[in-house]
């Protein structure tokens, strides 16, 4: 396991940092005053709190090379380990190493710096005193750091819960504690909708990002949340933070595009893939032959977004389309189609296999539907088929009582 990848790497170079591991966050503050110094820090603590005190400490050192595993497992581990071996280039200024998600393939590394992953942090402790933020997202995770910035920088409070606890204790644990800004994936906002803790907020700031926001999800946190700032953000582990929508719209304005948002440039390429380019490209994949830009400095997000009007809205992650038949179907676009019916409360579709078409589209529906849940199927199967096309309307509809989320706070696609 992890004791034993690490145990490839030079003796006495490395401090580990992990409740099962050689050292803990005491041993990063002696590190900072000058004793046990290393030259490369693995920070992967569960505890939010031991990973938020180790992080700060490291930070302090120049030449430090700091890693924030997403898991403490193979072949996470085995990857950090061949990249310590091969990548002695690094080893000029702190580099934070993150992996990305893997919803729909495998995790890869991607090496950032303090700069890009700050750019648009605000630094206003007058205004930021305002918000107690909240942490859902795993600390070691993109997300998780930019709510850790923002709010260190910002001059926020920030409130750690335990992921060790059912969302439904941690939502209680932030509202006890007066948290009044949270950041979330669309999944888990439905999700906190649906909870008890959701009436005991009252939230000046709410943030979403790491899937598609569609209209529905957007109209009931204002109606719920009347008094919050809805922003969605258009971010990734490579690209960075990209913009910020603040309009209570899905998509973004086509805009966007002509007139950039502050420090990133946008525009489609001929297969309706979004790319972005910013000033900022300190980041970069860690132990792949690929490289995230093209030979002009442009990443291709793996997004398809589509015009309607003068937005552009998203469409899904190519890679994660449903093949019914030789035709591509965005699991989203169902999603979406799927949420607007009454009574849905989360909605996650995936492929199912068919001897006929190779794959059909299935979905599982968290609903209020009390004893007429047969009639109520068909009407919402009616509902889909008068909205998509036919070969994107599910084949297959089962009512569950909870969809499952990745680590993430994303759906786990199958």
């Amino acid at each position: 396991m992890m004791d034993e990848a690490l145990a490839r790497l030079e003796p006495g170079r490395e401090l580990w940092i992990a409740e099962r591991g050689v050292a803990t966050a005491g041993d990063a503050v002696r590190m900072r005053q000058g004793r046990g110094a290393a030259e490369r820090v693995i920070i992967g603590s569960h505890d939010p709190l031991e990973c938020a005190k180790a992080m700060a400490c490291a930070e302090a050192r120049a030449r430090m090379v700091l890693i924030v595993p997403s898991a403490l497992e193979e072949p996470v581990a085995r990857r950090f380990t061949e990249v310590f071996e091969s990548e002695p280039s690094w080893f000029g200024e702190t580099r934070w190493v993150i992996a990305t998600s893997g919803t729909t393939g495998t995790p890869k590394l991607v090496s950032h710096t303090l700069r890009s992953l700050t750019r648009t942090s605000k630094k206003d402790p007058q205004a930021g005193a305002r918000f107690r933020w909240g942490l859902l997202y795993d600390l070691a995770r993109f997300a998780g750091l930019q709510v850790f910035f923002n709010s260190l920088l910002s001059g926020s409070s920030l409130i750690l819960s335990d992921p060790t606890q059912p969302l439904e204790r941690r939502l209680e644990w932030l509202a006890r504690n007066h948290c009044n800004a949270l950041s979330a994936t669309p999944t888990m906002w439905r999700k906190i909708l649906m909870s008890t803790a959701a009436e005991k907020f009252a939230f000046r700031q709410i943030t979403l990002g790491g899937e598609i926001s569609d209209q529905p999800i957007l109209d009931a946190l204002r109606r719920k949340y009347p008094q919050a700032r809805i922003s969605q953000i258009y971010a990734s582990t490579e690209a960075g933070v990209g913009f910020a929508v603040n309009d209570g719209r899905a998509g973004f304005p086509k805009s966007f595009v002509e007139h950039p948002p502050a420090g990133v440039e946008l525009r489609l390429n001929t297969e309706g893939f979004l790319l972005v380019r910013t000033e900022n490209r300190d980041q970069g994949y860690l132990g792949a032959r690929e490289s995230l830009f093209d030979e002009k400095g442009w990443i291709n997000t793996g997004d398809l977004v589509a015009g309607e009007s003068d937005r552009f809205v998203f469409l899904g992650r190519a890679n994660g389309a449903i093949n019914v038949g030789g035709n591509k179907v965005q699991p989203e676009e169902v999603e979406r189609v799927i949420g607007s019916f009454p009574g849905v409360r989360i909605a996650a579709v995936y492929a199912k296999k068919s001897a006929i078409t190779g794959q059909v589209v299935a979905a599982d529906v968290v609903a209020d539907v009390g004893n007429e849940a047969s009639d109520w199927k068909r009407e919402l199967a009616a509902h889909c088929a008068l909205h998509l096309a036919g070969h994107k309307v599910p084949a297959l509809i089962r009512i569950v009582d909870d969809i499952p989320v990745t680590q993430a706070g994303k759906l786990a696609r199958r």
